[in-house]
């Protein structure tokens, strides 16, 4: 053989070090193309996410946009209701006492005192006033308050009171039979709408008298 042992072993030991280096060098360019894909990759997420956060303070903005105008549209709506509840009463309060022996000259809607303290329905004559709060539906809250707050403070609120016979009354549109019973236990007078559009009152049989 032309070749020794030890030139074949050299040129075999130059074989795998080619071997080795074109192999180290393929890594590297595999390596680099894939560092290049996960850099571009994580750029492209970074802006989906940023895309995407920005889309949810859109909606949420225009969501909470939505969700005010509804609030102020069902406030109105309450509103509305309310003023319509009052004035039904009011129209038919004074007929309503004149019928339990109560005669009414005059009929006060919405009476507002300097402290800003107001009272849907004030009907007074020369001696007697009755106080009354007008819900669209009664609640328990409401009746709690007008007892323990609104009417014990008519007569600071509007001095010129002070020597009437002062009596509480509730009404709603919506007011359960129960309801009137319970109010009516509790000294109030009770005014109702009827079908025929007409306000009733039930009398308590031991009303509040302030």
């Amino acid at each position: 053989m032309d070749e020794s042992f030890l030139d074949y072993l050299k040129r075999v030991t130059d074989e795998i070090r080619e071997i080795q280096k074109n192999s180290a060098e393929e890594s590297k360019a595999r390596m680099d193309r894939f560092d290049e894909w996960l850099a571009k990759s994580s750029a492209e997420f970074d802006q989906r996410i940023r895309e995407n956060n920005e889309q949810i303070r859109k909606s949420r903005e225009e969501f909470n946009k939505s969700m005010a105008e509804v609030n102020r549209n069902l406030g109105g709506i309450g509103n509305t209701q309310g003023e319509i509840a009052e004035d039904l009463f009011r129209r038919n309060t004074k007929a309503a006492l004149n019928d339990y022996g109560i005669p009414i000259d005059q009929v006060h809607h919405n009476l507002r005192a300097t402290g800003g303290r107001e009272y849907d329905i004030v009907a007074v004559n020369a001696k007697q006033a009755v106080v009354i709060e007008i819900k669209t539906k009664l609640k328990a809250k409401d009746v709690e308050k007008f007892l323990q707050t609104q009417l014990p403070q008519f007569k600071t609120a509007f001095p010129e009171f002070r020597n009437y016979a002062v009596y509480g009354g509730m009404g709603a549109l919506v007011i359960s039979k129960e309801q009137e019973l319970e109010l009516c236990g509790l000294g109030l007078f009770v005014f109702t709408q009827g079908e025929d559009g007409i306000t009733h009152v039930r009398k308590p049989e031991n009303p509040i008298t302030l």
